[in-house]
């Protein structure tokens, strides 16, 4: 009996409900933390949006920045093809003469007159031997002219007798052909054989009717008939393929010398491009850096030397904060000169063209750089928007700046004294003109940009306003079910002690129950055995008596 109470025995702390109250409540709690913690991170992310900066210190950093941008661009303006016809100012005239009197030529054609004597010199265009009483020329396949007039010729910076005089471009012909060529290209020869031919022909039959018109003697005219006859064959044995195939393999060899050199010669111009423009960034942006620690030595009451060294320290050291800036605009550079002299033939008509394509090609980058920054990734739509509406202006104000410093130079360039050239600049004229544009450009620029960084600021905030809002009302919520679940917490466990406490009376109750049966049926089963012994014992006494009153 005892071991079945104690078994029956449950504590109230060992009772579980069906719904876990407690880790809701846990996880409430954590939620609620988070929360609390979430929204004093973005009470701090509002408190660090800046107001802009007030106009006149944008409109100063927009013009010493546009400044030594036009500098930057200015000394790096000028493409390949451009400084080739600066520093070779000879035209096709000067030149011509030149390709045949190089001494590669000399040799070459030397070489072939030899052959000629040996009898072993064969028509390159017609594929035929030249015999030694014929008239041999060495052809330029491509022609003189064109090798000169190569844009991408002038980028590589190739000389035009080098090139024209490689031995793929020197080809033996006869001399009728020669002549009938040209300055034309093999292609082009080929393709208007029949127009060309119909007319060779005609030209013949002139020419030899004015022979037979002519008081020369039958001999002679049978002759002269006979060379021209041989000329025109001559001219039209030309055979396609064969001069197809040697303009192939000239233009080869040409294209790819031109193709090795300029990638040379574009790659060392982009390399001091790149250079150029960090130096000059780094520079101005030194001297603006020792400027403002110069401004804040001079604010200063009590001014001693250790003040100054230490706005100076400051200044070197807030300077080399922002070096990346300076590497960054070298990287745009370097990646806009490549692209100028990809389209060199296009950019070198125009003067300032390639200074424009690469302040485009900087504003790209920026702008690229700035939506695939992490940091941004979260940021609202129209702010981004507005961000990159930042760097295409300043893309836009450097390219405005470019055409106005054009205008200013050229009035600037009528003015005496002003022609005064400068190391590494240019004229004076080209100076104060890039000052000027800098200034109106930066100007504009900066009202702008002060515009949009206000509409930023203030998008920011109202954007981090609505989250923290919309935080405080998730804490709220989280509180109230906080409190839901501890009421109902409450009163489950009030149910529950109350269903255990009325369990407990009905179990003590089957005990006591039990208890008082078992004693109520050992009290009967005694009162029986009393009566059967109370019985037997009177029987004895009634014996005892009959048998005393026998004895009587």
């Amino acid at each position: 009996m005892a071991n079945k109470n104690a078994n029956q025995n449950i504590e109230i702390d060992n009772i579980e409900t069906d719904f876990d109250f407690e880790e809701v409540e846990g996880f409430l709690s954590k939620q609620l933390e988070e929360s609390f913690s979430d929204l004093e991170l973005l009470e701090k992310d509002r408190a660090t949006i800046s107001e802009p900066d007030s106009l006149g210190k944008v409109v100063l950093d927009e013009v010493w920045k546009q400044f030594g941008n036009q500098i930057g661009l200015d000394m790096t303006n000028e493409t390949l093809i451009q400084k080739y016809d600066r520093e070779h100012p000879e035209q096709y005239k000067d030149i011509a003469d030149k390709v045949m009197q190089n001494q590669q030529y000399k040799d070459a054609n030397k070489a072939m007159k030899e052959k000629q004597k040996a009898g072993t010199l064969k028509d390159e265009y017609s594929g035929k031997d030249l015999k030694r009483n014929e008239e041999a020329n060495l052809d330029h396949v491509v022609s003189r002219k064109e090798v000169f007039e190569n844009q991408r010729r002038k980028q590589a910076n190739l000389d035009v007798a080098d090139l024209a005089n490689k031995e793929e471009n020197l080809k033996p012909t006869n001399e009728s052909l020669n002549k009938s060529k040209g300055a034309k290209s093999n292609k082009e020869y080929v393709e208007t054989r029949e127009t060309r031919e119909k007319k060779l022909i005609e030209e013949n039959e002139r020419a030899n009717k004015k022979v037979d018109e002519s008081n020369k003697s039958d001999v002679e005219k049978r002759l002269q008939k006979e060379k021209n006859d041989k000329r025109l064959n001559d001219k039209l044995a030309a055979d396609d393929d064969l001069m197809m195939q040697a303009d192939k393999e000239a233009r080869k060899a040409i294209n790819k010398d031109i193709r090795v050199n300029a990638a040379k010669e574009i790659g060392k111009k982009a390399g001091k491009d790149a250079l150029k423009t960090m130096a000059i960034s780094a520079l101005f942006s030194l001297l603006k850096e020792i400027m403002k620690g110069l401004i804040r030595f001079f604010k200063e009451k009590s001014k001693s030397i250790k003040g100054f060294l230490s706005e100076m320290k400051e200044s070197i050291k807030s300077f080399f904060s922002k070096i990346l800036s300076v590497v960054q605009t070298g990287a745009s550079t370097f990646i806009g000169t490549i692209i100028s002299e990809i389209f060199g033939p296009i950019v070198s008509l125009f003067k300032k063209l390639a200074s424009l394509i690469k302040q485009g090609i900087s504003s790209v980058i920026d702008a690229v750089n700035y939506l695939r920054d992490k940091k941004n990734k979260d940021k609202p739509f129209t702010v981004k928007a507005a961000q990159v509406g930042k760097i295409i202006t300043v893309g836009l104000v450097g390219g405005s700046a470019i055409f106005l410093g054009e205008v200013f130079e050229k009035f600037l360039l009528t003015v005496p004294g002003m022609q005064i050239n400068i190391p590494l600049i240019g004229t004076l004229a080209n100076m104060i003109g890039l000052f000027l544009s800098s200034l109106v450009s930066g100007l504009v620029g900066a009202i702008i940009l002060n515009l949009i960084d206000k509409f930023i600021s203030k998008t920011l905030k109202g954007e981090k306003g609505h989250q923290i809002i919309g935080k405080k009302n998730e804490i709220m919520n989280l509180q109230q079910a906080q409190l839901y679940v501890a009421e109902n917490r409450v009163v489950a466990l009030k149910e529950n002690v109350m269903g255990e406490i009325l369990e407990n009376h009905a179990l003590a109750k089957g005990v006591m129950r039990e208890s008082l049966n078992k004693i109520f049926y050992d009290d009967n089963t005694n009162d029986s055995k009393n009566k059967n012994n109370i019985s037997e014992n009177q029987s004895d006494l009634v014996q005892m008596q009959k048998d005393l009153e026998g004895l009587l």
